[in-house]
């Protein structure tokens, strides 16, 4: 039990950070460094964050490329709707 609540507050911490972001701009390009710089994940967790996060609709992936394999992503409609439920 344990694991999967540190799992899912990893994502809402990932989630949280990428709304702050975004300053509730679905179109504004965030950076994966500029985020990661406060997450503190490796390369393969914030791959697997991104992709999980991008499945569930609450992000965009915009550019491939940079240290940590995908450069921008944007947040979705759903997922401000879900920054917001987390804040």
């Amino acid at each position: 039990m344990m694991i999967g609540s540190k799992f899912s507050k990893k994502y809402h911490q990932f989630l949280q950070k990428i709304g702050d972001l975004s300053e509730g701009n679905t179109g504004q390009k965030i950076s994966v460094k500029k985020v990661n710089d406060h997450v503190h994940l490796d390369r393969t967790e914030i791959k697997n964050a991104l992709e999980y996060l991008q499945e569930l609709g609450f992000i965009n992936i915009e550019t491939i490329g940079g240290p940590f394999l995908y450069g921008h992503i944007t947040i979705t409609a759903a997922g401000l709707n879900k920054y917001n439920k987390l804040s």
